[in-house]
């Protein structure tokens, strides 16, 4: 592999350091991804803890799938030499960009996303994975 492509796939890697776990549940799953609000139990539920017993924020389940997806598609473009260094940084940073506004979101309302909010996640991560689709296929 050329140094470069390591050096993008490593950095790149680097990017998306927080985890992106697929869950069991299509893209979309159920309408609340099966989550129930933390607030009302004490606790987050599906082990998003930190080790000292802290609980952390690792995105909305119900788009963990289709994070990982993206990530995935953007990583194998690299590979297969289908997408440059440089869109693939871009990519990255608009899913990264995503990802911070669900942690935006989840700041503001905790587990019980709004449906607008919701919406818009789904539309913007949608066209992003079209556009990955899309820039791999030109390249």
């Amino acid at each position: 592999m050329q140094p470069k492509l390591t050096l993008a796939l490593a950095a790149m890697t680097a990017i998306l350091s927080t985890p992106l776990v697929a869950s069991a549940q299509s893209y979309w799953g159920q309408q609340n991804g099966g989550y129930q609000p933390a607030e009302r139990y004490g606790a987050p539920s599906r082990g998003d803890w930190y080790r000292n017993d802290r609980p952390r924020f690792t995105g909305f389940p119900e788009f963990r799938q289709i994070e990982a997806h993206i990530g995935h598609e953007i990583h194998e473009g690299l590979e297969r030499d289908q997408l440059d260094p440089e869109d693939a940084r871009d990519l990255f940073a608009q899913l990264r960009e995503i990802r911070m506004g669900e942690f935006q979101e989840f700041r503001t309302h905790g587990w019980d996303l709004p449906n607008d909010d919701r919406e818009r996640f789904r539309d913007a991560l949608d066209r992003l994975d079209h556009l990955v689709d899309s820039t791999r296929q030109e390249d």
